[in-house]
């Protein structure tokens, strides 16, 4: 502001006043625009900071809406063309070395990413019509002309028989429903003491009218193919007989009640490995006692046994998702676990002697959702993690476990050390609330579990093992929907193990069933591993 003295007349003033003055004016007027400056430069930076802000919000908005239409309207597959990911490997390595690499070295790389390692690239067969299979049974059915036609029309001679025109044709009939009659002969014991015959084959519900196939197809039916009980009722309905799902329902408990003897054989065979795939999903369960024609969520956990033995896989129903479920389980164990980064596996973790293997597959998952926002990033890594499989993991599929693990070392090991290293530049270029940023804190997180498949070829790089165990919980979860009851849930849980590991050990299920059902209650209780579907021999009969 101009002070009152400068608004005097010049003429009243001296030469040096003046001088003053104007210098005076001048640092004012300095001052003035400075904070002006200063104001509007503020402003400005909030301004920036503010369209900063909302730009970042913009891009999350936009990721989130990206990944809601490719979850309804996108590929469900998370595989990758091996070309395209290679070639995104190439080219960011190339820009890493600032190197040009030879055109015939690209067509190398490109020419052995889309080909499968170990074997002969082979031309597509054009197949004509499958062949009927030898061991299905033939029935014989004669079309002749007739009679009058066996005869020449010139002649009147009998035609001769010279050869005969053979056609196959595969056919099907439903399975049908029979009766067993059990004939026993009754004797009598001298001098009335009684009457003596022999008894009925073992059967795991006592008094049934069922026999041991039928409820082995009840089992099969519901947990293999994923039929309600209400399914099959209707079904059984087709054949003029009714089993209703209550009484399905009665029979799967009482055989449950039965055969449980078996849950801890099963859980020793899974856990005698030392590696192990686990994983949990939710399952509906009717709330009888505190809220009746409600449900809750209870879960049911999956164990299945690695190394080099088949994959035995058991699950586990359980109320809650609470940390004590998989220590309850796991107790005794020592080994490596494959596992997801659930935070109800910390307190597992902690044992010194159970060993956390992390999943590279859930790695790759985050930054796959991260490629829209910062597709140059994402993608560079997304190709490294293609070239830990596609380099190494296929490779080594034919490789004996030691020579595995030293491919892993030669190969693998550089590929995680690159990739960490550029994830630990990257955390310092991104923001929090970025999806990248998320897929790097979780990487760098489970840093040291990550790299620890490296340490033993029984390893596996992901968990995909117990994600595929799942698959089948999924399938009938959409089918029957619920379990009626925590007892119900435990029965569950046991048929499908047993069926789960009978596809793992290549085992028809119902013959499997159909044969251990019988056999299970007289069988010695120590010898009940052979019971399991890695070790069942069918019983001669």
């Amino acid at each position: 502001m101009i002070t009152a003295k400068a608004q005097a007349p010049y003429a009243a003033q001296s030469q040096d006043e003046i001088i003053a003055y104007q210098a005076n004016l001048i640092r004012e007027l300095e001052n003035r625009n400075t904070d002006l400056l200063l104001t509007k430069n503020a402003h400005i930076e909030q301004l920036t900071l503010k369209c900063e802000a909302n730009q970042r919000q913009i891009s999350t908005l936009q990721h989130q809406i990206e990944q809601l239409i490719r979850r309804i309207y996108g590929r469900k597959s998370e595989k990758i063309d091996p070309n395209q990911m290679m070639l995104d490997s190439i080219l960011q390595e190339s820009i890493a070395q600032s190197a040009v690499i030879p055109p015939q070295e690209i067509e190398d790389k490109m020419e052995a990413a889309s080909s499968k390692p170990g074997k002969e690239r082979k031309e597509r067969v054009q197949h004509g019509r499958l062949p009927i299979p030898e061991h299905l049974e033939r029935v014989e059915i004669v079309i002749d002309i007739p009679e009058d036609k066996k005869v020449s029309p010139l002649t009147g001679e009998p035609l001769k028989v010279i050869s005969v025109e053979v056609s196959e044709k595969l056919e099907y009939r439903p399975g049908k429903l029979f009766v067993k009659v059990y004939k026993r002969p009754q004797y009598a014991l001298p001098n009335n003491e009684g009457v003596v015959c022999a008894a009925l084959p073992d059967s795991p519900i006592a008094k049934c009218k069922a026999d041991v196939g039928l409820l082995a197809h009840v089992i099969v039916s519901k947990f293999a193919d994923h039929l309600p009980l209400y399914r099959q009722d209707a079904i059984f309905q087709r054949e003029k007989v009714e089993i209703p799902r209550a009484t399905q329902s009665g029979w799967l408990m009482q055989m449950y009640e039965s055969i449980k003897i078996i849950k801890p054989v099963l859980r020793q065979a899974v856990l005698e490995s030392g590696v192990l795939f686990t994983d949990d999903t939710p399952v509906a369960l009717q709330d009888h006692q505190n809220n009746p024609g409600k449900f809750k969520k209870a879960r049911l956990w999956v164990y299945v046994r690695g190394g080099t033995g088949p994959p035995l896989t058991m699950y586990d129903f359980s109320m809650d998702r609470g940390k004590k479920r998989p220590l309850d389980f796991l107790e005794g164990y020592r080994g490596y676990v494959h596992a997801d980064a659930y935070g109800g596996y910390d307190e597992l973790f902690k044992i010194a002697w159970i060993l956390e293997v992390a999943c590279w597959a859930h790695a790759r998952r985050k930054f796959d959702e991260a490629a829209s926002s910062r597709p140059k990033e994402a993608t560079d890594i997304l190709a490294r993690i293609a070239r830990l499989y596609h380099d190494v993991e296929t490779p080594g599929k034919v490789l004996k476990p030691e020579e595995l693990y030293q491919l892993r070392q030669e190969k693998a090991k550089p590929i995680l050390d690159n990739i960490f290293a550029t994830l630990e530049n990257l955390n310092d270029q991104t923001m929090p609330s970025e999806p990248l940023r998320k897929a790097i804190d979780y990487s760098l997180n489970q840093k040291a579990a990550l790299y620890r498949y490296l340490d033993n070829g029984l390893l596996k790089p992901d968990n995909n093992t117990a994600e595929n165990a799942m698959r089948p919980v999924a399938l009938g979860r959409k089918n029957w929907l619920f379990v009626g009851s925590e007892r119900g849930g435990h029965a569950a849980a046991l048929y499908m193990s047993l069926i789960q590991s009978c596809k793992n050990c290549d085992v028809n299920p119902w013959e499997y069933l159909n044969d251990m059902l019988r056999r299970i209650m007289g069988h010695p209780v120590n010898r009940l591993r052979e019971l399991l579907p890695d070790q069942w021999k069918p019983q001669t009969r």
